[in-house]
């Protein structure tokens, strides 16, 4: 038997045919350590080999069990497919009936801006290009009254307070309400115009002496008033020098008195207008004696016609002289008139030999002479009164600019001298473009905003709002102060309603420019009220509107009628028609 050793399965080493033999050398101590040190380093490598294998066995059954489940995924009985295929099967779609406030709200954005914003462009005095030549105030500024804002190309713009927009060059002569309002603004800087909406003397006056006070003088009417005035001044004199020597002619021809031709056909005039008289008055008196034979011949044919006892040579003799009596008539009117015709013809020769009569008179010459002059004289007078009256010291459109209230906050201005490009916003250190070079905020804060179409019919003036500042997430309670009346196209190429919206306390001025959220409650059931989806009420031919409720352990819902209320949110208030057919919790059909 061979005595090679072998290990056993706990790898310890044993001795197959007979116990070991011990080396010559060596005793049985030092075998029996060998054995001790072989049968420790054994077991250390057998686990490790055991744990390597264990680890690919139980790899092999996760990919088989996952390949097995892709397998079994694919392959399924006829049956199986048919039941996947199959719908699966209705159910009833609820939802629970709600109790609560139920409103109807339009929430939608806003832009805090300043209740009054004017803008300040270049005036119409500038010529050319646009070029800021003096600074006047700075972003953050105070405007008040008078104040001098900028000046560009050497002209001035001020600021006054007032309602009314200027909307064009204010001139001598001229009138109305904004004439007043100028007027009204230099007397409360001190200066003295007459308040009477004329812009006359008293108002140029003030004008010039504000300007000048300001460094400045006004713009004139035109660049030649002074030649303009000149040359009216000596029309005026010239005219005066004619009159005076018309009048000088007229007195020496007086002296000499009338000349007889034109005393002759004076006295032709008057013969000529006495014979249209005396014509006319004869003709009167034919016509009314004719008149009277017609009335005597209009009885003595009735009183024929009427007596039984008249023959028919009566009747026909009575006839013949009415008849008689209204051929005379007419000819008398005939006559009269003829005659009052040339007697005016007369008139008309004799009106014409005095015409004649007076070219030949030194006298009539000298007063038609004297009278041209005066005509003269006059015309030149009232044109340098004209003149006078509209010309001198203008306010161009854009020099002042008037602003509802006053103070004003600066909110932008230009800040370098130059062209007119840009003008810095309030808060930014750069130049951003803008087409105004100086713009004033005025009045408290306001929220502008837009209620899209169909929104206008929820919304009115006076309702409150409630506009929320998303950053401090403090809300500010206001009121709808005005609604355009008819749709515009905004920016964003959709139409709406612009509104403004009035804080009812101030907001804060740091608000300005701010985009916030507003939401406007259009109606509300005021208390608590059974609320359900829209879907979940219907209608019956008759008009009646109902819900379907899906009691406890039913299989078919039942249905209540409700009336319907206030609708919002995708929820309608209801109220059920029979008391307790309703209440909170019910489940109520919406679909299937």
């Amino acid at each position: 038997m061979s005595t090679s050793p072998e290990r056993d399965r706990r790898g310890l080493q044993v001795v197959i045919g007979g116990p070991p033999t011990p080396d010559a050398d060596r005793g049985p101590s030092e075998e029996a350590d060998r054995y001790r040190r072989d049968d420790m380093a054994a077991p250390s490598n057998e686990a490790r080999r055991r744990r390597v294998w264990w680890l690919a066995g139980v790899s092999a059954l996760i990919i088989v069990a996952v390949a097995g489940w892709i397998v079994g995924q694919g392959v399924q009985s006829s049956d199986q497919a048919a039941s996947r295929a199959a719908p699966p099967e209705a159910s009833w779609i609820t939802a629970t009936v709600e109790q609560r406030v139920l409103s109807q709200t339009v929430i939608s954005r806003g832009d805090v801006r300043p209740q009054v914003s004017v803008d300040v462009v270049a005036p119409t005095s500038v010529e050319g290009e646009a070029v800021v030549t003096n600074i006047g105030v700075n972003v953050g500024d105070e405007a008040v009254e008078g104040t001098r804002l900028v000046e560009i190309s050497g002209r001035p713009v001020f600021v006054m307070a007032g309602e009314v927009p200027v909307y064009r060059t204010l001139k001598p002569g001229m009138s109305g309400a904004d004439v007043s309002q100028l007027q009204q603004a230099l007397t409360r800087l001190g200066y003295t115009p007459d308040i009477d909406g004329k812009f006359g003397q008293a108002t140029k006056d003030a004008v010039t002496a504000f300007y000048a006070a300001a460094g400045y003088t006004p713009a004139l009417t035109s660049d030649t008033v002074d030649a303009d005035l000149a040359t009216a001044q000596q029309a005026l004199t010239e005219a005066q020098s004619a009159l005076d020597d018309a009048e000088d002619a007229l007195v020496k021809f007086t002296a000499t008195g009338f000349s007889p031709e034109l005393v002759a056909a004076q006295v032709e005039l008057d013969a000529a207008n006495r014979g249209v008289v005396d014509t006319t008055a004869g003709s009167n008196s034919a016509i009314y004696i004719a008149q009277l034979e017609v009335n005597v011949a209009v009885n003595t044919n009735n009183r024929v016609l009427g007596d039984p006892e008249a023959t028919q040579n009566d009747v026909d003799q009575a006839t013949v002289g009415l008849a008689q009596a209204n051929a005379a008539l007419e000819q008398a009117r005939r006559d009269g008139a003829s005659q009052i015709a040339t007697a005016r013809e007369r008139v008309t020769v004799a009106e014409a030999g005095v015409a004649a009569a007076e070219t030949t008179s030194d006298t009539n010459a000298a007063t038609r002479a004297r009278g041209n002059a005066l005509a003269a004289r006059e015309g030149a007078t009232a044109a340098l009164a004209t003149l006078i009256a509209t010309s001198g010291p203008t306010v161009a459109q854009g020099e002042i600019v008037f602003s509802p209230t006053l103070p004003a906050r600066v909110q932008t201005a230009a800040t370098t001298l130059g062209p007119t490009a840009a003008a810095p916003a309030a808060g930014d250190s750069g130049a951003t473009a803008t087409s105004a070079l100086v713009t004033l905020a005025g009045g408290s804060l306001v929220v502008s905003m837009t209620a899209r179409t169909g929104e206008q019919d929820l919304v009115r003036v006076s309702m409150p709002v409630e506009v929320l500042d998303e950053q401090t997430n403090i809300r500010y309670p206001a009121t709808i102060s005005e609604i355009a009346a008819s749709a515009v196209t905004g920016t964003d190429g959709q139409l709406g309603y612009p509104m403004v919206l009035t804080p009812d306390s101030p907001m804060p001025a740091e608000l300005a420019g701010a985009n916030v959220r507003v939401t406007i409650t259009a109606a509300s059931t005021q208390s608590e009220s059974l609320v359900v989806p829209v879907a979940a009420v219907s209608s019956a031919p008759d008009g009646s509107t109902r819900v379907s409720v899906l009691r406890a352990d039913a299989v078919e819902p039942v249905d209540v009628p409700v009336v319907a209320g206030l609708s919002a949110d995708g929820f309608v208030a209801v109220e059920s028609v029979n008391p307790e057919g309703l209440e909170v919790g019910d489940r109520v059909v919406v679909g299937r």
